[in-house]
């Protein structure tokens, strides 16, 4: 079984969600995605991202994920998501392919304008998004799904 590279631009960047979906601890390194843009998901506390050309979305990007871990990451992403292979830019200025959840486009119409920020996140939405991970995604854990 292979490792992948998966590109981490929302609340998978806390170390503390991260270690809650994946079952252990990821260490990342800032990353850059060209040409998509990252909202916030109408009346929730994470983002979804799309193709937008000129925009730049931050994040992190983690090696060496097995592909036990991938199914986690798609199970909590859920069904509003698809993985997709993207280049992301290291800060040396590497360019490396990776993983990443993007938005389906059927379901577009749910994000926001409104730009999501982890920093944000971090300060008002953490506590929230971790209630709901734990009371609304029992069923993931119930099913052994994480």
């Amino acid at each position: 079984m292979g490792k992948e590279t998966l590109f981490c631009y929302g609340t998978l960047q806390s170390p503390l969600v991260m270690k809650a979906v994946a079952g252990k601890a990821y260490d990342g390194t800032e990353a850059m995605l060209a040409d998509w843009a990252r909202y916030r998901v109408e009346q929730t506390e994470y983002p979804g991202i799309r193709v937008e050309n000129g925009a730049t979305v931050s994040g992190k990007l983690y090696w060496g994920i097995d592909e036990g871990v991938l199914v986690k990451f798609d199970a909590f992403e859920g069904d509003k998501y698809r993985r997709v292979i993207v280049p992301i830019t290291l800060p040396d200025g590497t360019i490396q392919d990776a993983w990443a959840y993007a938005f389906k486009d059927e379901y577009l119409n749910l994000l926001s304008t409104d730009p999501w920020d982890f920093d944000r996140f971090m300060q008002n939405g953490l506590e929230r998004f971790i209630n709901w991970f734990v009371e609304d995604r029992r069923d993931l854990f119930d099913r052994g799904d994480l």
